[in-house]
């Protein structure tokens, strides 16, 4: 029907504009953080990009939601602040005729955010972990940078190196300081060079006028000077990222008795819930008064919005501390507001009204 595709339009165009905006601020946002982390030698260059996606892709759960609850807002609300909708009930076109196109688009999303949540938000999570184990493994090395101490194995190794050139392939003034269960050992040089992966399994340290001392815990004592010494280092390996509830399969986390997998379990179901009851409590928070301004009562709407996410966050963290047992009551007292602000009290009263004085 004509109408259906206009009011489509009308929420579809914000849709798109408030939702590529709210990407482009988070993913920007985002970029930033890992930035930093790449800057300091946590994660490495060509990982930023990849982090970035997943986790802008974890977040379009929360951010579509707000853009169709944006979008609706401010697509309803034009055809109130431009009479619109006072035409269309002239036409004996009433708001609710309204909650069909609106209410279809809102399931397309709905779904389409289940599908994020339960399905994508697991395995991007999953990704992510395992590349920053991946880069806290690859930065065992490759974030050395001269002149900074750099502390390894839990703070039982220390290296130091004063200066280095061609990506440490030629270095100066190497100190590395060991400690393990037998004692101390320090190995100091002049000069050497780093090779990096020469096997699967290791890298090689050539040192050059190389001083070593060693002190055993039992009071034994060890010096020497060595022309050349080479040293083999082990690659650390990427660990396996520890299991999180947030890596889980939803299907086991629904029938989990953790609290925390539990309370996962519960976020995930309620994205797309969530999605579904901003978008039909954005149609009545659009009425205005005709030339009232269309972006009147988005402040309202968005203080409703961030109450409703903050009592749904600390719902969870409540189920996760197991003091309550559930986050549904949150989206269940959304729905009823949602629900009583749908209903035509006005014209239920008036039928109420004249079926009573038809009867006497």
């Amino acid at each position: 029907m004509i109408l259906d595709r206009y009011l489509r339009h009308e929420v579809a165009a914000p849709l798109f504009g408030v939702g590529l905006t709210l990407t482009a601020i988070f993913a920007i946002y985002s970029l930033g953080d890992f930035l930093t982390d790449a800057s300091a030698g946590l994660i490495g260059p060509g990982q930023v990009a990849v982090l970035t996606a997943l986790k802008t892709l974890i977040a379009l759960e929360v951010l579509l939601p707000i853009g169709l609850y944006v979008a609706v807002l401010v697509g309803m609300g034009r055809l109130y602040s431009d009479s619109e909708m006072d035409a269309l009930r002239a036409a004996g076109i009433g708001e609710l005729r309204l909650l069909g196109p609106v209410l279809r688009l809102a399931l397309l999303l709905a779904v389409l955010v289940a599908l994020l949540s339960t399905v994508v938000r697991p395995w991007a999570y999953t990704t992510s972990y395992g590349l920053r184990e991946e880069a806290k493994a690859n930065a065992e090395i490759e974030r050395i940078e001269p002149g900074r101490f750099y502390g390894y194995d839990g703070g039982r190794r220390t290296v130091f190196v004063e200066s280095g050139r061609d990506g440490l392939t030629e270095v100066e003034g190497v100190f590395i300081r060991s400690r393990d269960a037998s004692g101390v050992e320090v190995i100091s040089a002049r000069q050497g060079g780093f090779r990096s992966r020469i096997d699967p399994n290791s890298h090689e340290l050539q040192l050059e006028q190389v001083s070593l001392y060693k002190a055993t815990d039992d009071g034994h004592e060890l010096f020497g000077r060595f022309d050349h010494l080479t040293l083999r280092v082990p690659i650390r390996q990427p660990a396996p990222p520890s299991a999180r509830p947030k890596m889980a399969a939803t299907s086991h986390l629904l029938a989990s008795d953790d609290p925390h997998e539990r309370a996962e379990g519960q976020w995930r179901l309620s994205t797309p819930i969530s999605t579904l009851l901003l978008a039909l409590l954005a149609i009545p928070l659009s009425r205005s008064r005709p030339r009232a301004g269309r972006y009147g009562r988005i402040l309202v709407a968005l203080v409703i919005y961030v109450l409703y996410f903050n009592l749904l966050g600390m719902a969870r963290t409540w189920v996760e501390q197991e003091t309550l047992g559930s986050i549904w009551w949150v989206p269940g007292t959304l729905g009823a507001i949602t629900f009583a602000a749908l209903t035509p009290w006005r014209r239920l009263a008036a039928r109420f009204r004249w079926r009573t004085h038809a009867a006497h």
